[in-house]
């Protein structure tokens, strides 16, 4: 065991790498992410909190230091990740009243219907065989994170993973961390329908991981026009939503995606109002998420300009070409070399 400091914690982590097959793990990597959960539930005066999945304890112990949380209930199944929960609250110096700890399985915790503030779903791969229990423990205008480590079936990469994990039909993109939010958010929306619920997308992430935190209401019809089916052409890049199964613009043969999410993916004003709480590391994504338009697909104008055999032109001069045109542009926190526009693969090219 070693001594770190994350935030205003201070606990004790394992010495190994973290792998699959770890008793229990801290994964440093994570830590910008901890820092907007930690501003999230601050942001949404959350007083109770489940960490379904809690490993260290970190995550929870920093929502009790930093977010003002009056109560979290840590739970993991695995007995050294308790004995060192334990041993982080009290190196921590956090009273009994804070904190509750369970050593179950989080979907028979989920089942016991006990409501809660905030709820972080945060596995080792997939999270999906966590979110058609999730909803009973969620209150009304609650707040729910998820996280997915299982990148390469969100992005497209492997299609057949994808859909049999998540029920919806993915291909290779280029914009292939926004199509790994989507469907991840489209599927909490599924499960959580179940609950007569809904997800509004408050914050989003990707990297070598999907993260999304969002709010729960309820009414998941009025959400039913918002998913649709995609048709992607992976020769000219142009995306058309519905069902179009010959490209418009170069008449080859396109990928047919979804279904998926096609409202937004983040709030800006959310993400603006995070912006002052906290010092991030990462500080210049989250600035991203509070400029971003919402319009779905970015287009990667690196890969775009491969495909024409061209250099790439520089994502500003794109911009400017296009609002000069009448569309919408903006970066996107999901990739430094796209861009978030309302005009088609034609007027874009015209910007290059």
């Amino acid at each position: 065991m070693k001594k770190i400091n994350e935030g205003k914690a201070e606990i004790f982590v394992p010495d190994e790498s973290l792998t699959r097959k770890s008793d229990t793990f801290y994964n440093p990597a994570m830590e910008h992410q901890r820092n907007v959960t930690v501003a999230a539930a601050r942001l949404s005066r959350a007083k109770c909190v489940l960490d379904p999945l809690a490993a260290t304890g970190v995550r929870g112990i920093r929502l009790i230091k930093e977010a003002g949380v009056e109560k979290t209930v840590f739970n993991d199944i695995n007995p050294k990740a308790i004995k060192l929960i334990k041993k982080n609250l009290k190196l921590n110096k956090i009273g009994k009243r804070f904190y509750e700890i369970r050593k179950k399985d989080a979907n028979v915790l989920f089942l016991e219907k006990e409501k809660f503030d905030y709820v972080d779903i945060d596995p080792f791969g997939s999270p999906i065989r966590y979110l058609r229990s999730v909803g009973y423990a969620l209150k009304k205008n609650s707040t729910l994170g998820v996280t997915a480590t299982d990148s390469g079936a969100l992005s497209g990469k492997f299609a057949g993973a994808c859909f049999r994990r998540y029920g919806i039909i993915v291909s290779e993109t280029d914009f292939a961390k926004e199509l790994g939010i989507r469907v991840l958010i489209t599927s909490v929306l599924q499960n959580l329908a179940t609950h007569n619920m809904t997800f509004e997308p408050l914050y989003s992430h990707a990297n070598h991981y999907f993260r999304i935190i969002g709010k729960i209401g309820y009414g998941p019809d009025r959400n039913l026009k918002k998913i649709k089916m995609v048709s992607y052409c992976p020769k000219c890049h142009s995306k058309i939503i519905g069902i179009e199964t010959v490209c418009s613009n170069c008449k080859s043969e396109t990928a047919v995606i979804g279904p998926l999410w096609m409202e937004k993916i983040h709030d800006r004003e959310f993400c603006a109002r995070m912006l002052p709480d906290f010092g991030f590391q990462n500080k210049r994504e989250i600035e991203l998420c509070s400029e971003e338009n919402d319009h779905p697909f970015y287009y990667d104008l690196h890969r775009v300009s491969q495909s024409l055999k061209t250099s790439s032109p520089k994502v500003e001069k794109v911009m400017e070409n296009l609002r000069s045109s009448g569309f919408d542009a903006s970066r996107t926190h999901l990739c430094l070399t796209g861009v978030k526009t309302n005009a088609g693969i034609r007027d874009l090219l015209k910007s290059f």
